[in-house]
């Protein structure tokens, strides 16, 4: 069964290039903020706070129109989504057992690398 429908694609696209856009323009805005403090800008322009702000946004705003508009990224997103709408997903039950059975081989891997940690310390306190 799939969480996922095929109807939805637009709005999970659009949420996705949503998402990236604002990552693009709060990285745009952090490194603004660093070359001004590497540089002092702050204090040779003086709405330094409020350019960086716009240049984010402007980032922001053209890293998603630039997706949208753009044939060939526009289509690999659909393409994945309706790859992602093929999935089929496991149930709670599977999802349980499977997260336990990851978690006692875990445990039983880090006990046999406790013991081989142990064990070379001891060696090498009668070496040395």
């Amino acid at each position: 069964m799939s969480i996922i429908r095929s109807e939805d694609s637009h709005k999970w696209i659009n949420a996705f290039v949503a998402i990236v856009s604002v990552i693009a323009g709060f990285i745009a805005i952090r490194f603004l903020e660093f070359t001004g403090q590497w540089f002092e800008l702050e204090a040779r322009i003086s709405y330094f706070l409020i350019l960086t702000q716009g240049v984010g946004i402007a980032v922001g705003l053209g890293t998603f129109f630039w997706i949208k508009k753009n044939k060939t990224s526009s289509l690999h997103l659909r393409q994945v989504y309706a790859e992602l709408v093929r999935v089929v997903w496991p149930d709670r039950e599977t999802v349980i057992k499977l997260s336990i059975g990851i978690m006692i081989g875990v445990a039983i891997v880090s006990g046999i690398l406790l013991l081989i940690d142990f064990i070379s310390r001891e060696l090498l306190e009668l070496i040395y």
